[in-house]
Formats: structure tokens, sequence, C-alpha cells
């Protein structure tokens, strides 16, 4: 018998975590998924396996994409083209990351997601004098004009979105992109966070495409991969376990909380200087994976 109000509380904090989140111009992930596992076991309340919180985390990520893409699809800012591109590298490396998600031992996973996330930190770290996250900055900093054009396209994009605007560029570097592509979605489909980390400032630095189109093509991409990455997930606890091994319960408040603070903090978008929403990205990557990384020395030992 399913409890379904059991996890009530994650209403509200998901909405306040996605809204942070989203402000931040990163995966709601970063912070849902790690607060699952490491949180609700301190808590006494219902633990969710790794690899669970994980598929719940893509599903709920899939819901608060959507609402975002919605938006930036009607204000015609989406390069549908590039998107297709980087999403035909996205799908399938997801799939398969989200496949040994589910199959890898709880503390494999929680090891890798402290790996990951550390790693993920010390790149932001390495990349923050040209950090874009901020999507409603107007023009990249000087650092990021003064990253080489490679392999520029012959042909030039034209976006022109509903309320008049244009935006004409050479797509620079694709290989590159796609590259990178690739290992986002393969964090994203193994800890359900990276995709959005590293697509959309690439986007801007090496592909030379401008940060309003690069922040609504990333979340195209994500869209796409993250549902991806949550129906392989599902389908495969489902083989496994049932249609009661899916943590229903839970989605039940996630994902409505995502939807709604997904709104909230993309208004709240631009609020803080693009340098100090990178150091507050680090600061709470750095966080939660050494967290992981103690939570696995304690559960080796």
């Amino acid at each position: 018998m399913i409890e379904w109000l059991v996890y009530w509380f994650m209403f509200p904090a998901c909405t306040g975590i996605v809204s942070l989140a989203m402000m931040l111009g990163i995966d709601g992930t970063a912070i849902l998924t790690p607060a699952v596992i490491l949180v609700f076991p301190l808590l006494n309340i219902p633990s969710v396996s790794p690899a669970a919180a994980v598929t719940v985390g893509l599903f709920t990520e899939f819901f608060g994409f959507l609402s975002g893409l919605a938006g930036y699809r009607r204000q015609g800012l989406v390069d549908v083209k590039i998107g297709l591109r980087l999403a035909a590298f996205a799908v399938p490396v997801i799939i398969v990351s989200s496949l040994l998600a589910q199959i890898s031992p709880a503390l494999f996973l929680k090891l890798a997601f402290g790996i990951l996330m550390v790693g993920l930190s010390a790149y932001l770290i390495l990349t923050a004098k040209s950090t874009v996250r901020n999507a409603k900055l107007e023009a990249p900093p000087p650092s990021v004009d003064r990253i080489p054009r490679k392999d520029e396209s012959p042909d030039e994009t034209v976006i022109r979105t509903k309320a008049g605007r244009e935006y004409r560029y050479k797509v620079c570097d694709r290989r590159r992109g796609e590259i990178v592509c690739a290992v986002g979605s393969a964090f994203e489909g193994m800890i359900s966070v990276g995709l959005g980390e590293l697509v959309m400032p690439d986007l801007v630095r090496r592909c030379k495409i401008p940060i309003a189109v690069s922040a609504a093509t990333s979340v195209f991409v994500m869209t796409l991969g993250v549902f991806a990455g949550s129906v392989t997930g599902i389908a495969s606890l489902v083989v496994r376990g049932g249609t009661d091994a899916v943590p229903w319960n839970l989605l039940l408040f996630t994902i409505p909380g995502a939807v709604i603070g997904g709104q909230i903090g993309s208004k709240a978008q631009g609020a803080l200087s693009s340098i100090t929403m990178e150091r507050l990205i680090v600061i709470i990557f750095a966080i939660i994976g050494v967290s992981f990384l103690y939570v696995s020395a304690v559960g080796l030992l």
C-alpha cells in the first residue's frame, strides 16, 4: 500500500530548491537528488535508493525544463538545428548512463556522485573568469571574446525573436560542442547533474552562439535528453521491481514543486552577478561532492 502523503514536505522543499537552482542557472537536481539520498536517512524519512533518486530527479527535472522550453519557444529563441544536432549525441549517451546508474551498487553511485560533483566544481573554478551562466547578460565578458574561433561555419544563422530582435552568428567548433554535450549527458544520466552545467557555457564560449540563444537551445537539448534518461530509469525500475519500485508518492510532490519553482526562479534569474552565481555554484557543488565522498568512505570502512 503506497503512503501517498509521506513526502508532502517535498512540495515546498522542491519549490525552494528549484527556485534557487534556476536563479543560479543550474539543474535543480544538483540539489534535489543529493537531498533525497543524503538527508532522508538522517531525518528517519522513508529512504529512496540512489538509483531511484536519480530517476526521480531526472523525471522531475523534465517537467521543469518543459515549462522553461515553452517560454523560450514562445519567444522564438531556440536554434532548433543546433539543438537537434546536440540531442543526437545527448539522448543515446544519457540512455546508456541511466542504465548504468540503475545497475550500479548504491555505494558506487554515491562515490561517483562525489567524484563528479567535485570535478564539476573544479571545472567551474577554472572557467570562472569567462562565466556566462546569467542568461540575461547582453554580451559575454571580454575573456570569452578572446577565445579563438575554430572551424567556423561558412553559413550564417539568423534567429528572429517574437519581440523583433534579430541574432546573427556563425557557429564555431561544433565538434567540441558535441563532445562536451556527450560528457555532460554521461554525467546527467549517472547522477542527474552535468548537462546544463557544461553545454550552455560551451555554446557561448566556443561555439560563439549569443547567450540568450545558447540558454534557450541548451534547455531544448536538456528537455529531450532528460526525458530519455527519466523514461529509461523508470522502465528499468519497473522491470526489476514492478511499478511499486517507482517512488510515485515522491514524484507527486516534486513535479509540481519543480514547475512552480522553475517559474519563480526564472523571474529572479539575473538578480545576482554572473561571477557571484558561479562562486555560489562552486561552493554548493563542492559541499555536495565532499559530503558524498565522506558517506562513501564511511560505507567502505
